[in-house]
């Protein structure tokens, strides 16, 4: 199990380029002491690789935000809240977490060193010689103000009121920068920022590299994925707590014109069937970014996804040959409960198929010196009033290649002989899924066109072997959206700040704990107003007492 004390090393980390991935050219990243000097970004080659450093600080993001501090924070999740020691998972699930617990400074870390290394490009790419080459030079800054606007939005969802850092500074005048509002932040270089990055990126046939060959499966940022994102950000605002109603149209404007790219390049991130759904997740060379719009790339050797290993508990050999013990967290029972349910096909009994087996694993059978795993069931009370029985310690499987997904896949991996260690897994975590897209759409539409809302959700339920379903009224769709965003988007850190943006988070977490008889070390108390966001972390408050104004709630 994850224990608090192993983010001690990343104070260290922080102040140097971590040696990470976002495809196997990202490797190829400038050492620390060259980014921001003189002698460096000289050559577009040399400029790629700068850029290449502020991809390369995203590694630990998979399991520190969007595994930690989304997903575990949602009610996607049912953490052991009494572990054995304290566990950075029960404290985040439990709304116990304070501003001391590691994992959120290093978040906040973390994302300001994608900020400097990226205010760092900045500066230096608009400089270097790139003969007539000017459009790789306009590509190279696009991809730098996506990542510089989505770092400062990630910020802005987990802290709220953060310092605006716009260029290369010293740590000491860095202290000196006081917090701006959430809505400054928006206004100021999140939107900005990536409606620069919409006006310079290519779309992804015409993204090359400083050589000028092309890179147009690399998963790097492109226009659609600026485009998307920045739907994200005006859904955002659009939502608690920036309620800016504005936001909706513009939103809607970015949606319409991706999925208008989609629609005009043979339904382009749209996985065909089930079984493209679930091979969609699988390290293979064909697999990788052919459905996602944006992913932080992951490849074995020591620059693999680490979020894997601790999305559960051991497996045994027929699974896999890593030792993986993972952390004391499982599917929410209710969340369980939509993968469990049974749907009425042409007269066939069918589950949905991105669930057991895929997306949740409830159990594995005993083999030689390893124990069958022990499954356990509950009542769960439907809206209707009934009850059913459900699964209570289903695993997390979405992201896992194991030997039996791969075998019933009919795909020929070797996924484990390049790993250095259970780490090490090289499957992406997707950051914006078309389905993602569609389903944002579905929320507009369902004010004003019923119908075409649930087209949307029914055309994502019926892929996966579901029924379609049937809303009267925008509210009756938008509960449809709801429930299909949590099913789809399961495990890839959208649950939480859904919640958040939609304002129900508070009784979404209080409701989950009613459904587990709010167990000792749970306590709906904790879930104060205030608490949508995280706290500053102590280490950032530490710098300069009484700078930083600390968030309600903590």
């Amino acid at each position: 199990m994850k224990l608090i004390f192993r983010y001690k090393h990343i104070v260290v980390a922080f102040f140097s380029l971590f040696a990470t991935v976002a495809c196997d050219d990202f490797l190829d990243t400038a050492p620390a002491n060259l980014l921001s000097s003189d002698g460096f970004y000289q050559t577009p080659a040399q400029s790629e690789q700068g850029l290449m450093g502020v991809y390369a600080d995203l590694r630990d993001l998979a399991e520190d935000e969007f595994l930690l501090l989304s997903e575990c924070r949602s009610d996607n999740v049912w953490a052991n809240p009494t572990p054995n020691a304290l566990r950075e998972f029960s404290e985040i699930s439990s709304f116990r977490a304070g501003y001391d617990l590691p994992v959120i400074n290093n978040a906040w870390n973390i994302w300001y060193k994608v900020i400097y290394d990226a205010n760092v490009a900045l500066v230096k790419i608009p400089d270097c010689d790139f003969g007539t080459n000017d459009a790789i030079k306009e590509q190279f800054l696009g991809e730098v103000h996506f990542l510089r606007g989505w770092a400062y939005f990630e910020l802005v969802r987990l802290f709220g009121n953060i310092p605006i850092i716009d260029s290369p500074m010293s740590p000491s005048a860095v202290k000196d920068v006081a917090q701006s509002t959430a809505r400054e932040v928006y206004d100021e270089i999140i939107v900005p920022d990536l409606i620069a990055a919409k006006s310079k990126l290519p779309l992804g046939s015409g993204m090359v590299d400083s050589k000028g060959s092309s890179i147009a499966t690399s998963g790097r940022a492109d226009k659609i994925a600026a485009q998307a994102m920045l739907a994200r950000v005006y859904m955002t605002m659009a939502g608690f707590p920036v309620d800016d109603a504005s936001a909706l149209s513009l939103a809607e404007t970015e949606l319409k014109a991706v999925i208008t790219y989609s629609e005009s390049n043979g339904d382009k991130f749209w996985a065909p069937d089930s079984t493209e759904w679930r091979k969609q997740w699988m390290p293979a060379d064909e697999y990788y970014n052919r459905y996602s719009i944006f992913a932080i790339q992951y490849r074995s050797g020591g620059t693999g996804n680490p979020a894997i290993f601790w999305f559960g508990p051991a497996l045994p050999p027929t699974y896999t040959g890593q030792r993986i013990f993972g952390n004391d967290f499982w599917v929410e029972k209710s969340l369980m409960y939509e993968f469990d349910k049974t749907y009425s096909v042409n007269g066939e009994d069918r589950k949905d198929i991105r669930g057991i087996g895929y997306s949740v694993l409830t159990g594995y059978d005993a083999e030689p010196n390893f124990p069958a795993y022990s499954q356990t069931t509950d009542k769960l009370e439907l809206a209707d009033g009934t009850e059913v029985d459900v699964f209570t310690n289903s695993i997390f499987y979405k992201y896992l290649p194991s030997k039996r997904k791969i075998a019933n896949l009919n795909m020929s991996l070797d996924v484990e002989s390049s790993m250095l260690n259970a780490d090490d897994w090289p499957v992406n975590l997707p950051i914006i899924r078309y389905e993602d897209i569609l389903l944002m759409y579905a929320e507009i539409l369902a004010s004003k066109d019923v119908s075409a809302a649930m087209n949307i959700v029914n055309r994502i339920r019926q892929r996966a072997g579901c029924t379609p379903e049937v809303a009267s009224s925008a509210a009756a769709a938008m509960e449809s959206i709801k429930r299909e965003r949590r099913v789809e988007l399961m495990g890839e850190g959208v649950r939480w700040f859904d919640l958040v943006r939609w304002n129900e988070w508070q009784s979404a977490i209080t409701d989950k704990f009613d459904r587990y008889n709010n167990p000792d070390g749970t306590d709906a108390a904790n879930v104060k107003n205030g608490r949508y966001l995280y706290p500053i972390p102590l280490e950032q408050i530490n710098v300069k007492p009484g700078f930083y104004q600390q968030n309600e709630g903590y």
